[in-house]
């Protein structure tokens, strides 16, 4: 059975009506997505299961929205909360009085996620101060090596 994904662009002025209309009509909130994209422009989607596919209601270029929690109580509380604490979006009337995830002693406002390129994880893991391939005895070796380590690695554990 095919399930259909519609995304439609939306302005952060929409999202209680449509929230409040969803909520009526008994349509279930599957999930609030937010990221960067491509551009490091800010995105939240409003994923709602409509039979027989998914409806995704996307704001584009706003990291601060209304909260929809008291509308859709943890099922909007939660990710919300996420989102805040970990990318830094805010939602006006979510309350924030605690941490959900990270510790009360980390920094706040910018969101706390680390996202390190995939090269900077394999140089800092397979490369000495000095620029030179660590081999598994500890001495240098050629980048041939450190990514044959890495596929070997990865074959072992995957």
């Amino acid at each position: 059975m095919k399930q259909d994904y519609k995304i439609i662009p939306t302005e952060p002025g929409e999202i209680r009506h449509i929230a409040r209309k969803m909520r009526k009509d008994n349509v279930i909130l599957a999930m609030i997505h937010g990221y960067l994209d491509q551009d490091g422009e800010p995105v939240i989607s409003y994923d709602y299961q409509i039979e027989p596919g998914v409806e995704s209601y996307a704001v584009r270029g706003h990291k601060v929205l209304p909260s929809i929690s008291d509308i859709y109580d943890k099922a909007a509380e939660w990710p919300e909360r996420e989102l805040n604490e970990l990318f830094g979006f805010e939602f006006e009337g979510l309350d924030m009085s605690k941490r959900l995830f990270l510790p009360d002693n980390m920094l706040s406002g910018q969101g706390q996620i680390i996202v390190t390129p995939m090269d900077e994880l394999i140089r800092d893991r397979y490369v000495d101060k000095g620029g030179n391939a660590v081999s598994s005895a500890g001495g240098s070796s050629s980048s041939e090596t450190v990514f044959g380590k890495i596929n070997d690695e990865e074959r072992r554990d995957g």
